[in-house]
Order: C-alpha cells, then sequence, then structure tokens
C-alpha cells in the first residue's frame, strides 16, 4: 500500500497528463475551423463603381447609416439568414459583430423610420442572382468567379 503522500503525488501527476492532453485536444480543435472557413469577398452590382471600402464604410451600409453610393445610387444590401454559416462568418470577420447585433440594429432603423432593413435571402444561390440583377447591391459570397459582380477590396 502506497502511502498518503505518494498517493497525492501520484494524483497530481495523472491530473497534469490530463490537463496536458486536452489542451493539446483544444488547440488542435481551435485550428480546425479556421482551416475550413471560406474565403469571404464583398461584392456589388456591376452598375457600383466603387474598388474599396473601409470596415467603417462597410460597417456603415449593412447597419443602415449608409444609404446611398456616392452617384446618388441607392444601395441595396443582401445578405443570407441569420443562421446561415457563410453570414455568421461575414458578421464575425469583416463587421466584427455578431449577428444578433446587427438584427438589433436593423430593427432600430426599421422602428424609428429611418430606414429599411437589409433583404434576407433564403440560399446562397438567391443571394448572387439577388446581386447581380439589382442595380446598387452589395452582399457577400464565397467566390469571386461571378462575372456580373465586382470584388470590392476591404480595408481591415
Amino acid at each position: 500500500m502506497k502511502k498518503p503522500a505518494l498517493r497525492w503525488l501520484t494524483h497530481l501527476l495523472a491530473l497534469k497528463k490530463l490537463k496536458l492532453v486536452l489542451l493539446v485536444i483544444a488547440g488542435l480543435g481551435l485550428g480546425v475551423p479556421k482551416a475550413y472557413a471560406s474565403e469571404l469577398n464583398v461584392m456589388v452590382n456591376e452598375s457600383v463603381m466603387i474598388a474599396k471600402l473601409s470596415r467603417s464604410e462597410l460597417r456603415q451600409i449593412f447597419t443602415g447609416q449608409r444609404q446611398y453610393w456616392d452617384d446618388g445610387t441607392k444601395i441595396t444590401v443582401f445578405v443570407l439568414q441569420d443562421r446561415d454559416e457563410l453570414h455568421k462568418q461575414f458578421c464575425r470577420d469583416i463587421l466584427q459583430m455578431f449577428p444578433y447585433q446587427l438584427s438589433r440594429l436593423w430593427d432600430q432603423i426599421t422602428y424609428s423610420g429611418q430606414g429599411v432593413t437589409p433583404v434576407r435571402v433564403l440560399s446562397y444561390q438567391a443571394l448572387i442572382d439577388a446581386l447581380e440583377n439589382t442595380p446598387g447591391a452589395i452582399g457577400y459570397v464565397e467566390r469571386t468567379d461571378i462575372v456580373k459582380l465586382r470584388r470590392v477590396e476591404v480595408n481591415l
């Protein structure tokens, strides 16, 4: 039978090994989502003559604070549903906010009569179609090979 001091030391070493194993597993797990995250691109309809936007300008557009392009064209914002992973990634990585925060801002603008919420589409293809067919439209996509859209560089 082991002495109490040795039992205590054995338990301590076992806990340290367990913590190390959990730490390694957690570290591996944290790296996985980034590796599989899609590359987001902010895209506008080909009628919009803009090449760059700052994060601040993009936030103004997607929160409804800016409603017109420099040439006076009405901005129409298209987004996916709040539960969509691409929408979550856009909010988190580009706008640096959570989807629910963005929804609350849209609700405030709508209920105060200061603007209109972005158009929420049901599918990725519907988002692309809306961006291609709506003058002044802005949204986000995973790829840049869409002919009728213009990619906007975002200065983060």
